[in-house]
């Protein structure tokens, strides 16, 4: 019988052999740790750490590898996690993880490490273009999605709908390692779009309809939109990524005012 374990590293694998990534170059470089900025929190939300305190989702915050997420009803949650990386909306009754955000750099490019989890729930997302050894993956729990530029949605029903799980791609290209009922070889699905398409288990991929097109849309849009200010400066000696400093909201600053959050005593654009 095939171990938990086993299998979880056989998607992988598969993963990565159909993005084409390549890590194996990147030993000598430092990996260093990511992270992510709350942008907006639309009604209540809760996070913690490592299993630690929870505590209430609040704007500006900004979340490190082994964070947790977990939204109530007519709830959504936006997340900026750098240029390359994008954005990310969370919506209603999601929990939602941040596996692992690390970056590396080589020298000639930044590497990006991107590992979340969405055990039930949605989520949004909207990725810019990645070198090529960069990974960013979703876990669910019938299969690993790896994401290259690209838009789109997940969505894991409650417990027992798995066979309605369904991943939406706006553009770009993905391809999700599908673990089956009962267990098996994992089974690659590749998508690839415009067109948008929809893939569910139980019916395979489908040109997406017109109304699933418009709220997908519409939904990535208002996460790119929903603009705060840049976290804190990283750590000395973490790579730096040049990232525009926003208005909240896409509102213009008032006459003689810098537009600068307080504590915030750079320029106009963060090195991160």
């Amino acid at each position: 019988m095939t171990s938990k374990h086993g299998r979880t590293h056989r998607i992988w694998t598969l993963t990565v052999l159909f993005l084409g990534m390549g890590l194996s170059h990147l030993n000598a470089a430092e990996t260093l740790p990511w992270r992510a900025q709350v942008q907006s929190v639309k009604g209540k939300a809760t996070w913690n750490t490592n299993g630690g305190p929870v505590t209430p989702l609040k704007v500006n915050s900004v979340l490190t590898s082994g964070s947790t997420i977990k939204t109530g009803p007519e709830t959504t949650v936006d997340l900026f996690l750098g240029q390359s990386a994008g954005v990310i909306r969370v919506g209603e009754n999601t929990t939602f993880t941040l596996d692992k955000l690390a970056v590396t750099d080589t020298g000639a490019e930044k590497v990006v490490d991107i590992q979340l989890g969405l055990p039930g729930g949605e989520m949004y997302f909207n990725v810019n273009k990645l070198s090529r050894a960069s990974r960013y993956e979703i876990k669910v729990p019938n299969g690993v999605a790896g994401i290259r530029g690209t838009g789109g949605r997940v969505v894991v029903p409650p417990q027992g709908g798995l066979k309605d799980m369904e991943i939406v791609l706006m553009d770009g290209n993905l391809v999700f390692a599908y673990l089956p009922p009962g267990g098996g070889a994992p089974i690659p699905v590749v998508l690839s779009a415009p067109p948008p398409v929809v893939w569910k288990p139980s019916t395979g991929t489908q040109p997406a309809p017109d109304d699933l097109v418009r709220n997908v849309r519409g939904e990535i849009e208002q996460s790119k939109s929903q603009a705060a200010p840049p976290p804190p400066p990283p750590p000395a000696n973490t790579p730096t990524e040049t990232v525009p400093s926003p208005n909240v909201g896409g509102a213009a600053p008032a006459a003689g005012s810098s537009g600068k959050p307080p504590g915030n005593t750079g320029g106009g654009e963060l090195r991160r």
